[in-house]
């Protein structure tokens, strides 16, 4: 067994832990680290009413993806949302009243960020306003002027997702994608970052372990440390909350011979997401933003008729704490606090209500690329 097969299976796949204590100490001041001690004093006593700020964004640049992923509700065509890119007076008008508190900015989520070109600037926009930057892409389409643009933009952190070694195994899951140009262009954004002698942006690669690759492990890491990316990342797969037949999905797409975790006897074996610390920290940390300026409660949630808010607001205390946010927070308070609606957060059984902790009805659990705020989590909890 590989030594990342070991990982997989005794390890929480919460890494990137060193890169975020760069961001709160480099991108930090004493109003932020003000903020992040509030933020997580209030998520400590479960208050429902904050007075902390987010301090993690994660916006989406746009929601198309040139790739038909089919545990993805792009790929799916499942997002019940308006698609649109983002522009880059919206992009600033959304993140401009959170900057002061804000140590990262996540410019991806649901689509392929390169699709627009203005997320360069937005990056840069971001970077001088003392706001660290990361970014996921496929790499499949991404052109050579895409790789300087990334180069000058300033950005620290790159995620590529490669899930295989060989054309074979990537494509089965990543459907319309070109395996020889991702690694390709992944060796190439190493060499030019290291022939000019810039530190950042930090490369990861990121590979989702699957039926179809879980065999390709090793030869990934030999891969990875011939082209000479900072970090091979292994992490597990998931599936969009909604999928109507769980059981059918896991059979097909989880591996065989890496272990997950199992939440409970009642459902099928999970990876990652089992036993997360209550409450819900996505209700304290973050605010996702999407390209049509709809604030949903954290990156799980994709649908139009699920979010919590709409931007732009003069007001960002009075959206963090409007309705459908105190309703949700209320779920994992030990308050007698009226709720004043019911929202998605209801049926999400990820982080364990106060009063009834597996009492959900459905099981927000997707294939996410990452999970920012838990990382942050424990660097803000002194850990």
């Amino acid at each position: 067994m590989s030594l990342a097969q070991k990982y997989l299976r005794k390890v929480p796949q919460y890494t990137r832990n060193a890169r975020h204590l760069q961001s709160v100490i480099g991108h930090g001041n004493p109003r932020k680290w003000a903020n992040l001690a509030r933020v997580e004093l209030e998520r400590k006593m479960r208050r429902i009413e904050l007075k902390g700020h987010p301090y993690l964004l994660i916006i989406d640049p746009c929601n198309y993806c040139n790739l038909r992923c089919p545990l993805c509700p792009t790929g799916l065509g499942t997002l019940d949302r308006p698609q649109k890119m983002l522009s880059l007076e919206h992009f600033q008008r959304y993140f401009d009243p959170v900057a002061d508190y804000l140590f990262e900015a996540y410019l991806h989520n649901w689509g392929e960020s390169l699709l627009n070109k203005n997320v360069y600037k937005m990056i840069a926009h971001a970077q001088s306003r003392n706001v660290g930057t990361n970014l996921s892409t496929n790499f499949s389409e991404t052109a050579s002027s895409d790789l300087d643009n990334l180069l000058d933009s300033g950005l620290e952190y790159l995620i590529v997702s490669l899930d295989g070694t060989s054309q074979e195994s990537y494509g089965e899951y990543r459907i319309r994608g070109k395996f020889d140009n991702v690694i390709g262009n992944l060796a190439e954004i190493v060499r030019r970052r290291n022939a000019r002698k810039l530190t950042n942006p930090t490369i990861e690669w990121q590979f989702i372990v699957m039926k179809q690759n879980e065999h390709q492990i090793e030869e990934a890491e030999r891969l990875a440390k011939q082209i000479g990316v900072d970090l091979l990342r292994f992490i597990p797969v998931g599936m969009p909350y909604d999928t109507p037949d769980r059981s059918a999905t896991a059979d097909k797409w989880f591996p065989t011979t890496v272990a997950g975790r199992e939440y409970s006897p009642a459902v099928e074996q999970q990876f990652g997401q089992a036993n997360k610390p209550s409450p819900c920290f996505y209700l304290y940390r973050s605010m996702v933003v999407n390209p049509d300026g709809g604030v949903a409660p954290c990156c799980v949630v994709y649908k139009k008729d699920s979010d919590f808010a709409q931007l732009p607001t003069t007001d960002v205390m009075g959206l963090w704490n409007n309705e459908k946010y105190l309703s949700a927070r209320a779920l994992f308070s030990p308050r007698n606090a009226p709720r004043h609606v019911e929202t998605i957060c209801d049926g999400c059984d990820i982080f364990a209500k106060y009063d009834k902790p597996h009492a959900a009805v459905v099981r927000p659990h997707v294939h996410r690329q990452e999970d920012p705020a838990d990382e942050l989590v424990q660097i803000g909890r002194g850990r």
